[in-house]
């Protein structure tokens, strides 16, 4: 059973636009309304960078933005870096402010801790003394050289 040419071509005819719905057109969409989003920003306004950082807007040319993230700190990025413009109506448009009950707690210090007694048991002392002594037998022991030679300086004769 052989297939016929027509339904070969129909098949591929069918990929060739499952693939235009699926992935170009989708992604064409997505260009315009990043397009459209660049063309609407203007001085003041105010955006969400796409590392998290908000601002607002002091300056724009085609290419580049100069955002105010701060009183008198400005930082130039690219258009493309802005993720999305900010509403006043949106989830993040407004700051968070702090609990002040957290914030007051995280800023008391805490109470110094008494000092533990120093642990007295004979096992304790006697390990004290053996490692001293170890320490003591090392450094009898160690060799001290006045002219050390490392094999690489040229013999007298």
């Amino acid at each position: 059973m052989g297939s016929s040419p027509l339904s070969t071509i129909l098949l591929i005819a069918l990929m060739v636009v499952a693939f235009y719905f699926l992935l170009l057109r989708p992604q064409k969409k997505r260009q315009q309304a990043q397009q459209k989003t660049m063309n609407e920003i203007q001085p003041g306004t105010r955006v969400l960078l796409g590392s998290g950082i908000f601002g607002t807007v002091v300056t724009a040319s085609a290419k580049q933005a100069v955002i105010e993230i701060a009183p008198g700190v400005e930082l130039t990025v690219l258009k493309q870096a802005i993720a999305r413009i900010v509403q006043p109506g949106d989830e993040f448009s407004e700051p968070e402010e702090f609990d002040s009950e957290i914030e007051d707690e995280s800023l008391v210090e805490p109470e110094p801790a008494e000092p533990a007694e120093p642990y007295q048991s004979e096992q304790f002392q006697s390990e004290q003394i053996r490692s001293e002594q170890i320490e003591s037998d090392t450094r009898s022991e160690t060799p001290t050289y006045e002219n050390p030679s490392f094999g690489n300086e040229p013999k007298k004769d």
